[in-house]
């Protein structure tokens, strides 16, 4: 797993740049990307088949960061996992 991910009460916090890397090993997509969306992240990619796809999510401040970072949780939700 990452090096700087971070468990705070059993859920696993990942910055932008761990979500992407995660995202894209985990589903194997093609590429992914982020940007931000009426105060939220909004991920950007492309499935091994060719299929363009998005979502936003929540973006969460954690203890000591000054990165938001997003509920892996929820990332894994929107992919059924």
């Amino acid at each position: 797993f990452f090096v700087l991910v971070r468990k705070i009460k059993g859920i696993y916090y990942l910055n932008r740049a761990e979500a992407i890397d995660y995202l894209i090993q985990a589903y194997s997509l093609k590429w992914c990307n982020t940007r931000w969306s009426s105060g939220q992240v909004r991920f950007t990619w492309e499935t091994s088949a060719g299929r363009l796809s998005t979502m936003r999510v929540l973006a969460y401040k954690t203890p000591g960061s000054r990165l938001v970072r997003l509920k892996k949780d929820e990332l894994d939700a929107f992919f059924g996992a």
